[in-house]
């Protein structure tokens, strides 16, 4: 999966529930890219600070592709 932030969300997700990822509905699956997505835009969480330039442009730019990148997950599951 190329959105790092939602495959490592369901790796973690899925080691909590003890179920694989390949067992999660789409309905899931874009909950938790919703939820991700989010975060990106509320400040106080790791992936804003990202996302607003606060850690370097590296980390900005790879912010701003995963939001791109969600943003189109969702457009095209929901």
């Amino acid at each position: 999966m190329s959105i790092d932030e939602l495959a490592n969300n369901l790796q973690q997700i899925s080691r909590d529930d003890n179920k694989a990822v390949n067992d999660y509905t789409d309905a899931e699956i874009v909950h938790e890219a919703k939820y991700i997505l989010s975060c990106f835009h509320e400040a106080g969480h790791l992936n804003n600070e990202d996302f607003i330039g606060e850690n370097g442009a590296e980390q900005r730019k790879w912010a701003v592709g995963q939001v791109r990148k969600l943003d189109a997950f969702i457009k095209k599951f929901a």
